[in-house]
């Protein structure tokens, strides 16, 4: 009985040395994990291409009217950017208000994969009362994708609001237009956000990687 506990006793010493290095070979690994270097930004190229062209259209007016004309059209650029900033702003604020407001089981539900023709009829519906213009809505857009939207129904949203709208029909297109084209033109266009959300659907069953991320 001795004996074999003797035999016992150095394999278990050995064993424990063996467990000891697998621990620090698992802490090493953890550790090269934790430095390893953050993944780098992809380039936005949306934002590079705009660049190119404003440096391209300043050449262009530099050429044509010097650099008097160069400044003039900056300067009319920057009070329209102080213009637009109020209304960017607060349509973010309004967006993400809205997102920790909603909850988001009622937006899948209403406007989610599931929701069906139902969905593409509220999301109609609130693109034609939808007031302001692009800086609120597609704030909107972001945060509905965000808690749970189709992609169908966010297409649906915003052709709703190009189209539909009835802050446009009311505030621009009677006064100038009359009521009877402001009509006929409102009641031509009412099937085309249906119709849009109803491709966009099938786009999206077709190609997966078309929907809008978070939708």
């Amino acid at each position: 009985m001795d004996d074999h506990q003797r035999t016992d006793s150095p394999s278990k010493s050995a064993s424990e040395p063996d467990a000891g290095k697998a621990d620090d070979r698992d802490e090493v690994t953890d550790a090269s994990k934790r430095r390893s270097p953050p993944k780098r930004r992809r380039i936005d190229w949306s934002i590079l291409a705009f660049v190119i062209l404003a440096i391209v259209a300043a050449v262009a007016i530099w050429r044509r009217g010097g650099p008097a004309e160069v400044v003039e059209s900056a300067t009319e650029a920057g009070w329209t950017i102080v213009a637009i900033v109020p209304q960017l702003v607060l349509g973010i604020l309004v967006a993400s208000f809205a997102q920790a407001i909603v909850p988001r089981d009622k937006v899948a539900r209403a406007l989610g994969t599931d929701s069906g023709m139902k969905g593409l009829m509220i999301a109609t519906f609130m693109g034609t009362i939808m007031p302001g213009g692009p800086f609120a809505s597609f704030p909107i857009v972001v945060a509905l994708a965000q808690a749970g939207a189709d992609t169908g129904a966010l297409v649906t949203f915003v052709t709703a609001w190009a189209t539909v709208s009835l802050a446009r029909l009311f505030v621009w297109e009677v006064p100038f237009m009359g009521l009877d084209f402001g009509l006929l033109r409102f009641l031509a266009s009412l099937p085309l956000p249906i119709i849009a959300g109803l491709i966009a659907r099938a786009l999206c069953r077709a190609y997966p990687s078309l929907r809008l991320t978070g939708s």
